[in-house]
């Protein structure tokens, strides 16, 4: 008999599904914490994770991160330059966030065929419902696009640091 903690090989899906899916949630908890540490040196605090900022980070979801670091840097890309590439890098954190919430909020299951669906609904003035085939490299693409975002920001923040915002 087997406990509990013990799963048969390619449940719920696929292992090669469930190592691609582990590789998204991995890269995405690295960006999710980078935003803390984003807002944190947007804001102004010297520490990277200040206790002022990390416990207000605390309360805010991705989204309303993403607006606050959004906000913060056009306020500030007037006067440093370094900050004005914020666009391109809060483009590239949403379009990793809707790739995420893809596979992350929507049911995956296996078919007699070998394949895997995916099923979402979205309600946004009417219903509609989607079934697709997942493929492997449709989760690659969405960790390419996650650690592209993370490296995106690191380098609006590693640029904005060299200005002198942060000798107030």
């Amino acid at each position: 008999m087997k406990s509990r903690l013990e799963f048969n090989a390619n449940w719920p899906v696929r292992d090669d599904y469930l190592l691609e899916l582990g590789r998204m949630v991995c890269v995405w908890g690295s960006l999710e914490s980078y935003m803390v540490i984003a807002i944190n040196k947007l804001a102004g605090y010297q520490a990277a994770m200040d206790l002022r900022g990390a416990i207000m980070m605390a309360h805010c979801n991705f989204q309303q991160r993403v607006d606050i670091v959004e906000t913060l840097c056009e306020q500030f890309s007037g006067s440093y330059p370094n900050l004005q590439n914020y666009k391109k890098v809060i483009k590239q954190i949403r379009a990793a966030q809707q790739g995420r919430n893809k596979y992350a909020h929507n049911a995956l299951s296996p078919q007699e065929d070998g394949s895997t669906m995916i099923s979402f609904l979205s309600a946004r003035g009417t219903l509609k419902t989607t079934v697709e085939v997942v493929r492997i490299n449709g989760i690659k693409e969405v960790t390419a696009k996650i650690h592209e975002a993370l490296c995106g920001l690191h380098s609006l923040i590693t640029a904005a640091e060299r200005a002198p915002m942060w000798e107030r």
